[in-house]
């Protein structure tokens, strides 16, 4: 069941707006923007990218579940698919895993282009994705919750990412630290704290999601 709720949130992935194209078109032109702001010196700079990085995949992540709820208004199944009998839990994980894929692609497109420029080892790709599937699961997680709190407010798209950046802030701050660690190439045991509270905010969200999200898309 899961797998055909996955494969209808990728349907209207490609009938809509082709999210991992625009998605990865409106990071790399945040990265452009926040980059720029600095000294040549400083761009290639891995204290500075990594933080960047997740200040834009945060950025990214409103985005995608603005963009995943709106298309299905747009095509007129919202009603259809939260007063089904499906179990809604399972609507919740379907919706988590399809939009970490497509986080998971705009994190590869962003760096790969950063190794490319920096010349740094391909090694490293097993362990960012494991951080970024990490990652993702408790910012989507916090995201949808926070997203379907303020639905019903008319300053929703004011509110949203209001109370969502001061809830991210623990996971930013050590995805940002395990991330400099990898580029750097530090053991990850040096980062044993950022892992546990990376899992213990994905675990959290992903629990408070399974008892609250049915809850909140009907109200």
């Amino acid at each position: 069941m899961i797998t055909k709720l996955i494969r209808n949130e990728f349907y209207l992935e490609r009938k809509s707006s082709f999210n991992l194209l625009y998605i990865s078109f409106f990071a790399i032109s945040c990265l452009m923007f926040l980059l720029f702001s600095f000294p040549l010196s400083k761009i290639y700079d891995s204290t500075v990218f990594s933080g960047f990085f997740w200040i834009i995949i945060s950025l990214s992540t409103i985005k995608l579940i603005e963009n995943s709820f709106a298309r299905e208004k747009d095509y007129n199944i919202y009603d259809l698919i939260y007063s089904s009998s499906i179990d809604l839990t399972k609507i919740y994980f379907a919706k988590i895993l399809s939009l970490s894929l497509i986080l998971l692609g705009v994190q590869f497109i962003i760096f790969f282009g950063y190794m490319i420029l920096s010349d740094l080892s391909f090694e490293i790709i097993s362990n960012l994705i494991l951080l970024s599937i990490v990652t993702n699961f408790g910012l989507l997680s916090f995201g949808i919750l926070i997203f379907l709190l303020t639905n019903t407010n008319t300053s929703k798209s004011f509110l949203f990412p209001v109370i969502f950046f001061p809830l991210i802030v623990p996971i930013l701050i050590n995805a940002s630290n395990i991330l400099f660690g990898i580029i750097i190439g530090e053991m990850s045991s040096l980062y044993i704290e950022s892992w546990l509270i990376l899992l213990t905010f994905a675990l959290i969200g992903i629990l408070l999601g399974i008892n609250l999200f049915e809850r909140l898309i009907k109200q």
